[in-house]
């Protein structure tokens, strides 16, 4: 039954716009639907104008997937409450991480495989009885190895001791993104 109602979620989020779905749990008991949606870059470094009629397309579409899995899930007498991909509440990374979704790039922002690190995550919570993720460590690890980021980084963010925030943050006020750029392949 839940591996059913799992697989049905994950076919219709990406019937209707999502490009990954995965799915965790919070405590290792409560169920949580991760859900990953396309982010470019563009908007904010060669379009700025039009960042916010793109991140509302982005918001629109994300809202509309999670209203139809809450639909889904209320059907079959489960809850259903969301975290949108702009929730100021709560970090989903470590869930994305944790729900497959994707792994820890070396400038703290998650990558995907196919995706690069253009995505933007939001989160269903729910009491329905979804399986979990195999664990991370059985992911692949492509960002271990490239290092483009840290050879792209104008501001040497990259430290031994690892990212320095600090360092990035006076050249991502200016919209500078190149490890984002090489990442995503170039988007």
């Amino acid at each position: 039954m839940q591996l059913q109602l799992a697989h049905y979620i994950r076919q219709t989020a990406l019937r209707k716009g999502a490009v990954l779905v995965g799915f965790t749990k919070i405590r290792k008991v409560e169920p949580v639907i991760l859900l990953a949606f396309p982010f470019s870059d563009t908007w904010f470094l060669r379009q700025p104008a039009k960042i916010t009629k793109q991140l509302a397309s982005t918001l629109k579409v994300s809202r509309h997937v999670q209203g139809v899995i809450a639909g889904i899930l209320r059907s079959q007498g489960y809850l259903a409450q969301h975290k949108s991909i702009l929730s100021l509440y709560g970090d989903f990374r470590p869930l994305a991480v944790a729900a497959g979704l994707g792994e820890w790039g070396r400038n703290g922002i998650i990558t995907n495989r196919k995706h690069g690190s253009a995505l933007l995550f939001a989160a269903t919570f729910t009491n329905a009885p979804l399986p979990s993720a195999k664990s991370p460590a059985m992911a692949s690890r492509h960002c271990s190895h490239c290092g483009e980021c840290i050879r792209a980084c104008p501001a040497d963010a990259f430290t031994p001791f690892g990212f320095s925030a600090t360092r990035c943050l006076a050249y991502s006020l200016k919209g500078c993104a190149q490890c984002l750029l090489v990442c995503s392949g170039k988007m």
